[in-house]
């Protein structure tokens, strides 16, 4: 049987001691002596055989070796919370299932992957996982979750994206060839494809003439453009391949050629959750703050 050479207080003192920049800084901190602190890392370092602090002055510094032990100790510290948390949660009653509203417009690569890294600890909570082209959030029950472009305003929430809408044709439409950039007197001349019910006036309809085709989802939007029945303003993120490839042309308005809304991350009450709601509001932040770190 396994027996650990460290224990975890050790690791935590040794993280401490880096994030407050010296022993004198993290027994501060810890409210503990400089000297238990010298100890606990100097026996660390001694029972794994690895050098992981040299002191600088009265500095504290990684060594390499440090670096890479940092970072799993950090994943450790993570471990042992998320264990605690459960513990917690045993006594507290599991939601069979979640209700999760998206919007049409919500890019799905990070809520995948939220998604990815909750399954493993849903305990056999099911995700009822609904795409709506309006979310509307006093629909919500206790308990429920949202990603949607309408924030309320006696609400705040958890920026997710920046959305990008495009006006596009196909590349065989008139309008492609277009080369002065375009008025809305001579958008107003040709059919424009949007969503029902509109997202949003800005990018989905005319308010003097709401006479263009509907669709209730992007697939058909794209369908009916690729077959040059009009132009629509679409979200970037799906139709990177078709730009790329030509068969979709951004158009050039004299109003401007890039309209942005932003989604958010919502809940009626985020201390009424229960624990496996709580962790997918974790498991999503956890995903969107990284990405936020990441560019």
């Amino acid at each position: 049987m396994f027996r650990p050479k460290s224990t975890f207080e050790q690791w935590r003192i040794f993280q401490a001691v880096v994030d407050c920049g010296g022993y004198a800084q993290a027994a501060e901190a810890l409210n503990k002596s400089q000297s238990s602190l010298n100890h606990a890392v100097a026996k660390l370092q001694q029972s794994l055989g690895v050098a992981l602090l040299e002191v600088r002055g009265r500095k504290a510094v990684l060594t390499p070796s440090g670096e890479i032990f940092l970072k799993r100790a950090r994943q450790l510290s993570q471990q042992v919370e998320e264990l605690e948390n459960l513990a917690n949660n045993l006594e507290r009653q599991w939601e069979p299932q979640i209700n999760l509203y998206v919007s049409v417009l919500q890019p799905r690569e990070r809520l995948y992957r939220a998604l990815a890294n909750f399954y493993p600890r849903s305990r056999g909570c099911r995700i009822n996982l609904h795409e709506r082209i309006h979310c509307h959030f006093n629909a919500l029950q206790v308990g429920d979750l949202m990603l949607s472009e309408h924030l309320p305003q006696d609400r705040t929430g958890l920026p997710l994206d920046e959305v990008c809408l495009l006006p596009l044709c196909a590349a065989t439409h008139p309008l492609a060839s277009h080369e002065a950039p375009i008025t809305a007197e001579q958008l107003g001349n040709h059919n424009q494809i949007s969503l029902h019910p509109p997202i949003h006036r800005s990018v989905d309809w005319n308010d003097a003439d709401d006479t263009g085709w509907k669709a209730t989802h992007y697939h058909e939007v794209l369908a009916m453009l690729n077959l040059g029945l009009g132009y629509a303003w679409v979200p970037r993120h799906l139709v990177r391949r078709e730009l790329a490839d030509g068969s979709l042309r951004q158009l050039n308005l004299e109003g401007g050629s890039e309209r942005y809304l932003y989604t958010y991350l919502l809940t009626p009450s985020a201390d009424a959750l229960g624990p496996a709601a709580e962790l997918l509001l974790r498991c999503l932040r956890n995903e969107y703050q990284q990405g936020e770190r990441g560019k």
